[in-house]
């Protein structure tokens, strides 16, 4: 085979390659489909397809539960009862209240701090009575005539030290009084202004002689010194310049 001939064998494969390869690449192109009729498609079937809905099913809610009132009725216990305390109680007009001191009623409950009482706590009160019963203080009683309203000093706390020393005032009334301009007078001492605090019936305040912030329950006088001492007498006067309580420390 001479030059001339290899070189058109070269070529006529060539050719035939070439043609193999453009009409494998033409079937190729006739089997693909087109992808935006493709997606077209996809869109439509999904358009038509139905969108599921969901339908809560209501529920019955129950009616909130009525929280138990407390009642200040007490239970009996034997020989003793159970006070449930009220808002605005103290313990030193409970313990008026059912004649028994302060203290008889911290024993039998366990108490350390007589200024803390919650609404709810149930008290014992001893009516067997008690060996740690307190001396009971001189309280003069005011005639209703002279305009009393059921407010008494009750009795004192702390004598003799400025952080706890304090006196109680109770309000054995029905009414719910309000100590705008009432005054608590130490005999020959000084004197302390009311402001606008109000007594709830069966409840009390504390004013102490020290210094603090005041509360419903809680009331500060501002002294640098204790005031009271044993023979000291407390005067509780209602706004008419009239004395309603006087209480002397035993």
């Amino acid at each position: 085979m001479n030059r001339r001939q290899l070189a058109f064998v070269i070529i006529l494969n060539a050719l035939i390659s070439l043609t193999i390869a453009v009409a494998v690449i033409w079937v190729v192109e006739q089997r693909r489909l087109d992808v935006e009729p493709l997606v077209a498609l996809e869109t439509s079937n999904a358009a038509s397809l139905p969108i599921p809905t969901f339908t809560p099913t209501p529920v019955a809610e129950s009616p909130p539960a009525k929280a138990p009132t407390p009642t200040p009725t007490p239970e009996a216990i034997g020989e003793d009862e159970v006070y449930i305390v009220q808002a605005g109680d103290i313990l030193s007009a409970i313990a008026a209240r059912y004649g028994v001191s302060m203290q008889a009623i911290m024993d039998a409950n366990n108490l350390t701090n007589p200024d803390f009482v919650f609404v709810g706590q149930r008290l014992v009160i001893p009516r067997g009575g008690s060996s740690s019963t307190l001396p009971t203080a001189t309280n003069t009683p005011v005639s209703a005539s002279t305009g009393g309203t059921g407010l008494r000093i009750a009795s004192f706390v702390g004598v003799g030290a400025l952080a706890g020393e304090g006196v109680q005032i109770a309000n054995d009334s029905d009414l719910v009084v309000n100590l705008q301009g009432w005054r608590l007078e130490k005999e020959n001492g000084p004197v302390y202004q009311f402001g606008g605090v109000s007594l709830f019936p069966g409840a009390g305040v504390t004013l102490y002689t020290g210094t603090g912030v005041d509360t419903s329950v809680a009331l500060y006088w501002n002294q640098a010194a204790p005031l009271w001492e044993r023979g000291a007498v407390a005067r509780l006067v209602n706004p008419q310049g009239q004395e309603i309580s006087r209480l002397t420390v035993p």
